[in-house]
């Protein structure tokens, strides 16, 4: 047996490894940042321009947080009665990869517009990123967290 009882949840299936909660939150950046944001009401503009200036990427940030925050959601509600849910949340894995590494080539893309100038911010996301997707290639339970049985 390769798993302990309990790393499974009361349906029988794997539940996330605990980086990869902290990577799908890692990927919803844009979402803290906006929430935290609209909480301070008056200092909200301040925050946005201080962490986002350009609007489109914080808008381009929400969009790309968006499989994160649904695959969170989503793989709570595995059934085995919800064969449909269970089908989606399969696709779990490379929809999170494709993310990181869309967000990965958006953070390049901001050194490109800084004209390479270090920044760490940008240093520390990249190696973030980088990491988070060589995580989820190469880990064993991940794939297994994200695995659909058979209909009987």
């Amino acid at each position: 047996m390769r798993y302990s009882f309990e790393q499974y949840d009361k349906h029988g299936f794997l539940k996330a490894p605990l980086l990869l909660w902290l990577g799908w939150a890692f990927l919803a950046k844009a979402w803290v940042v906006f929430v935290v944001a609209g909480a301070s009401r008056e200092s909200g503009s301040k925050i946005l321009e201080i962490v986002y200036p350009d609007h489109s990427m914080l808008y381009l940030g929400l969009a790309m947080g968006v499989p994160s925050i649904a695959l969170m959601w989503l793989i709570s509600l595995r059934n085995p009665d919800r064969a449909w849910l269970n089908r989606i949340v399969a696709w779990g894995k490379p929809v999170t990869i494709l993310t990181a590494a869309g967000q990965l080539a958006q953070t390049l893309y901001h050194i490109y517009l800084q004209n390479g100038v270090f920044s760490w911010t940008n240093g520390l996301t990249s190696v973030a990123l980088l990491w988070f997707t060589l995580y989820l290639v190469n880990s064993k339970s991940v794939a297994d967290c994200f695995y659909n049985p058979p209909e009987t």
